[in-house]
């Protein structure tokens, strides 16, 4: 076995190590989004339907199919589900199966790819692992990033770049924002490769980008076929784009220190501002590398910037892959001194871990053991609004509402979006309003994160009040003791 593939399996063997200890500290704790991501790629696996109907106080059109975004992470998901079922240990499995293969093809890229140092590379890694969004897309998209980035060739093989483009279609198809992150940045290191002919590159880059768009285009076509019209879809996608995604590309305040901490000193003066000044020096080096993963970095930052800035600030550029190589090309150039070169990516680490130190704080906390305390004790009935922390122990198709939604009210805008002729066939069997839940189940970590329940005619137990800290070596800290602790909240008068 080559010393090459011994790196490489020890790095695997750690970071499955750490997935295996998370999972069975039933680790990270879910994002708010998990429901909403994970209806419809349950009904899809149980019923072959893409639909959310508890997602209704966000669109009611959703209940009788659900395209606000390309449906590459439900068909996914859906897969997992149907071979292991809806679980919290299941859709557990899934976060970490696909975070280990993140990481593993991340530090394949900057090792046996880029030549980045070792410890470089491992701090980049341990960088990079905090963020796991459980519940989400996102990890899904920067493996599918990853493997694309993997299999793209150096030259014009044919095989190589129809697998990569596969990759690129796949990323798309699970998240745009990312799929347009890694399409431009594999499209600028193709196009600046100066140890090709011009018209070489080009003729790659129109085949690569061809593989692309034919595995975007067969599998939404394959689904549209099988699910409902291209009318409603586009719709519904563009609606949400208009409402939802403008909502979601403002730029925070970026005076405060929260904003200094997790976004500016991360991105922009460790990296942004340095890639700049890379590509000024090594602009004249046609052949090298550094060169186009630093345009490509900041093309990419530029297009992440224009279309989602919002999270791209506050969370996405933590899973950020070109920002991650360029960051461990950058600490492995010998101009820096061998002392220097961990110094900005520990930072970097500490960083990280600081922002996601919820899923790292609760290690010693009997989590599993507590979800199952207090979902014993609760006996759901009628409409029930269900947090994502509880939603695979508690969801009933029909009868279930995404919890983290129905303040938003944003229905009434959505379905004020729908053109007059689709209005028939789209609200067809619909009743004109949402369902109000006549009980509530909400995790002590959703009353945290999104504050109590505001609803005058709910009484809930036990009180807002009753939460305790959690308390670590006597520090306490603003996260609930038990983030599983369950308020029950139920409708009272007539």
């Amino acid at each position: 076995m080559s010393r090459d593939c011994r790196e490489l399996l020890g790095v695997s063997a750690g970071v499955s190590l750490v997935s295996l200890l998370l999972w069975w500290r039933f680790l990270p704790l879910p994002h708010i989004d998990l429901n909403f991501y994970t209806e419809p790629a349950y009904l899809l696996a149980r019923y072959g339907t893409l639909a959310g109907p508890g997602s209704q106080h966000l669109d009611l059109t959703y209940q009788k199919g659900m395209y606000f975004y390309p449906p590459g992470y439900f068909l996914a998901l859906a897969a997992w589900i149907k071979l292991f079922g809806l679980s919290a240990d299941s859709l557990l499995a899934y976060t970490h199966a696909v975070h280990t293969g993140f990481l593993v093809g991340l530090y394949a890229l900057l090792r046996f790819r880029y030549s980045c140092l070792p410890i470089v590379s491992a701090l980049v890694l341990l960088a990079t692992l905090p963020a796991m969004n459980h519940g989400r897309p996102d990890l899904t998209a920067c493996l599918f990033s990853v493997l694309a980035w993997l299999t793209l060739p150096g030259g014009a093989e044919i095989p190589r770049l129809a697998l990569s483009g596969f990759f690129v279609g796949a990323t798309m198809l699970v998240s745009p924002a990312y799929g347009i992150g890694i399409v431009l940045t594999l499209a600028v290191i193709m196009a600046t490769d100066g140890t090709a002919p011009l018209a070489a590159r080009l003729r790659s880059l129109a085949l690569w980008l061809g593989f692309s768009g034919l595995t975007f285009a067969i599998v939404l076509v394959g689904v549209f076929l099988s699910q409902h019209s291209w009318e409603a879809a586009y719709v519904q996608f563009t609606t949400n784009v208009a409402i939802r995604g403008h909502e979601l590309n403002v730029l925070p305040r970026m005076e405060t220190l929260f904003a200094w901490a997790f976004t500016i000193v991360p991105l922009f003066l460790l990296a942004v501002v340095p890639a700049f000044f890379v590509v000024l020096l090594v602009w004249r080096k046609s052949s090298s590398p550094l060169r186009s993963v630093s345009l490509a970095f900041l093309i990419s930052t530029a297009a992440w910037l224009a279309f989602n800035r919002g999270q791209f600030l506050y969370e996405h550029h933590y899973l950020f892959v070109t920002k991650a190589v360029f960051l461990g090309m950058l600490f492995s150039l010998p101009l820096f001194p061998r002392w220097l070169r961990p110094a900005p990516l520990l930072l970097l680490v500490a960083i990280s871990l600081y922002k996601y130190k919820a899923d790292f704080l609760y290690l010693d906390s009997p989590l599993r053991d507590s979800e199952r305390k207090y979902s014993a004790s609760v006996h759901p009935s009628g409409e029930v609004a269900v947090d994502s922390l509880y939603f695979s122990r508690f969801y009933r198709p029909g009868s279930t509402l995404n919890y983290e939604l129905l303040d938003l009210h944003y229905w009434p805008r959505y379905l004020a979006a729908i053109p007059k002729r689709l209005q028939h066939d789209m609200l067809l069997g619909l009743q004109p309003e949402p369902l109000e839940p006549s009980m509530l189940l909400v995790s002590a970590a959703t009353i945290q994160r999104l504050g109590e329940p505001r609803y005058p005619d709910i009484r809930c137990t036990p009180a807002f009040g009753d939460q305790v800290p959690l308390t670590i070596l006597g520090r306490a800290w603003k996260l609930p003791a038990d983030p599983y602790a369950l308020m029950v909240c139920q409708k009272v008068g007539p």
